[in-house]
């Protein structure tokens, strides 16, 4: 009612300046004096409300001696914390010590399920570890400290046991063979007695854990020294320097689209500058970053990512070529950041995709990374496949996409060679761990409430192990299922299914059942070969989904909920030195094509002058689709012709 009186007192007053009469001013100052009066209840009403939550509150703390009810401090809940954890850990390692005392455990017990016990196990430990070391720093009896420097030692021994326990699991699973009872045993044993000792340190020194805040795993304690058993020092290797135990890892579809005219972004300009300032924030956490859709092409924002990563420490870096014309219009959109020397690099060109991918030069970008002052070495590649536009396009887009797949694994077989006695061998002659990462754009989802293996999924993991070896699936191994990486949904209290992100994705995606909730981005990680005697150079400890969300309640005006369209894929991966890498010398890539540089200078001019833009291949150019360089130890490019 009074909206209604305020709005035929607005019209009155327009009516009288638009006529230039006179209109009742005592009939306006009721109007007005009824708005304030509405005020005045609305803000009486406030304060009673107000009142009420404050009873609610004092009755809530007179309720008798319920923890769980009265509402308790941040030290109470700390101390809460760290009682659970103890108490979750206890419940996790005896719950599988006793379906390990089964007859049938060593095949009954699922590989999975024992792998999980034993990282819950050791991340727990590894946080204790810290908390050891901070009360020992902290400890003003110098037995209390001793005791904790003890305790920490001990504890240290137990995680390598755990971690060579979690390798066998993974070993023996990949081979289809029975678990080591006796080993998993032992280890998770040795895991309860050091955990259980921590609980008695704490509690006979009155150690006030509600003062100690939990740590950051993957953030501080992932680093630790003990996380992965003591390296060995070597000499010349100055402790701390450039080569960090731990290798962050990130894979990411910015979504950096070339400019373009307005009808072809989704919401205006894609907010391309205010997400890429919001990610560079992200750029301290990781030493290797793999980006698709960060393009060049029309646009300064990629060469202004480069120079900012520098500033953190990013100081090598591999992106796609933007000479590309006439044959595409846009580049690859390719990127790799890298916090360690690389010391090879390369890339190619898939032959031209379909629909709107035919416009880009889609391929590879491969480096060879060093991880420590004489080794190991990682092969690192990073892709985009052929998208899938429309559900009436799918079975198209998979033929593409078989296609590009087997250009890319003839390219990654003679890349990561790493054989320099000349044999030829049917099978890879790597003798480095492989990396690869990327928006691959199949869906690995049987279904969007399905997360087990999809048909093409399978196909493409038999022909990857096939062709370069044992290969796994570092997410799906961590979650047991194919999470979700692109156009994910929620279900509401009602049980609605909504978007999760609006502004950047298609909303036709939404509609389609084949389109929503797919796995579109993965990491595959290919053991060494052919390093007989020598331990794993690089272990696969981390793996997880990145959301790259937006919390506006801190990013106050925001303009997206996050930083892309797609999620992003982290992992970690612990770098194992071993004096072994010392005695063997650092290899050499193996140059590409003719030795000659003055064959080379020809066959490229023969090779260009001869072919047509429109219908030359990959391997008819090989000066422009398939390039190679060299990089000297500081990081300097030496063309290899």
């Amino acid at each position: 009612e009074l909206e209604a009186e305020l709005l035929c007192a607005k019209l009155e007053v327009q009516m009288a300046c638009a006529n230039a009469s006179g209109f009742q001013a005592s009939k306006f100052a009721a109007v007005l004096d009824a708005a304030l009066s509405f005020r005045a209840r609305c803000a009486g009403l406030g304060e009673q409300l107000e009142a009420v939550v404050n009873s609610a509150r004092l009755g809530l703390r007179r309720l008798g001696e319920r923890p769980d009810v009265r509402p308790e401090s941040d030290q109470v809940g700390m101390a809460r914390r760290w009682r659970m954890e103890f108490e979750a850990t206890s419940d996790v390692i005896e719950g599988m010590l006793r379906a390990l005392r089964h007859p049938e455990a060593a095949t009954s017990v699922p590989a999975s399920s024992l792998e999980q016990a034993l990282d819950h196990c050791w991340r727990f430990l590894l946080e204790l570890v810290g908390v050891l070391e901070r009360v020992r720093d902290s400890a003003s009896h110098e037995s209390v400290a001793a005791d904790a420097d003890t305790l920490r030692d001990a504890l240290e021994d137990v995680l390598s046991k755990l971690l060579e326990c979690k390798l066998t699991v993974q070993d023996n699973a990949a081979r289809c063979l029975a678990q080591d009872v006796q080993l998993a045993v032992a280890s998770l044993s040795a895991a309860q007695v050091g955990q259980t000792s921590a609980w008695e340190f704490f509690s006979a020194n009155a150690i006030d854990l509600a003062d100690v805040v939990p740590t950051k795993f993957a953030e501080e304690m992932l680093p630790h020294p003990a996380a992965f058993g003591p390296a060995a020092h070597m000499e010349g290797d100055p402790i701390g320097g450039e080569f960090p135990p731990v290798l962050r890892i990130l894979s990411y579809n910015i979504f950096l689209r070339s400019p373009a005219p307005q009808f072809t972004h989704n919401t205006d300009d894609d907010r391309k500058d205010e997400r890429l300032c919001r990610f560079v924030e992200h750029l301290a956490r990781y030493d290797l970053i793999c980006l698709q859709e960060a393009f060049g092409a029309f646009s300064q924002r990629r060469d202004w990512l480069v120079s900012v990563a520098k500033r953190f420490g990013l100081h090598d870096s591999h992106r796609s070529s933007t000479n590309v014309r006439p044959r595409f219009i846009i580049d690859g959109g390719l990127l790799i950041l890298s916090r360690l020397p690389i010391v090879f690099k390369a890339s190619m060109t898939f032959e031209q995709g379909i629909h709107l991918d035919r416009l880009s030069a889609k391929g590879a970008l491969y480096v060879k990374i060093q991880c420590g002052p004489s080794g190991p070495f990682l092969h690192v590649c990073t892709t985009h496949l052929q998208s899938t536009y429309s559900k009436d396009s799918l079975e198209q887009s998979r033929s593409v996409r078989h296609k590009q797949l087997m250009s890319l694994i003839a390219f990654l077989r003679e890349q990561t060679d790493d054989a320099t006695d000349g044999s030829s061998s049917a099978g890879p002659r790597r003798q480095w761990p492989l990396l690869l990462c990327g928006t691959l754009n199949f869906n690995g989802r049987r279904g969007p409430m399905d997360g087990t293996h999809s048909a093409e999924y399978q196909s493409v993991m038999q022909r990857l192990r096939e062709q370069l070896g044992e290969v796994r699936d570092m997410l799906y191994d961590v979650c047991g299922s194919h999470p979700v990486t692109y156009a994910d949904t929620r279900l509401t209290a009602g049980g609605e299914e909504h978007p999760v992100e609006r502004v950047l994705t298609n909303s036709e995606v939404y509609e389609s059942e084949t389109l929503k909730r797919q796995c579109l981005d993965y990491m595959f990680f290919f053991p060494h070969c052919h390093l007989e005697a020598m331990p794993d150079p690089v272990v696969p400890a981390t793996c997880q989904v990145e959301k790259f969300a937006v919390d506006r309640a801190k990013d106050v005006g925001a303009p997206v909920t996050q930083l892309s369209d797609h999620y992003g894929v982290e992992a970690s991966l612990a770098i194992i030195d071993s004096p072994a890498y010392a005695a063997r010398q650092n290899p050499e890539q193996r140059a590409r094509g003719p030795s000659d540089p003055e064959k080379w200078s020809a066959l490229v001019s023969r090779t260009r002058a001869e072919a047509e833009p429109s219908g030359t291949s990959d391997t008819e150019r090989p000066g422009e689709d398939l390039q190679s360089e060299a990089c000297d130890g500081s990081g300097t490019r030496a063309d290899l012709a």
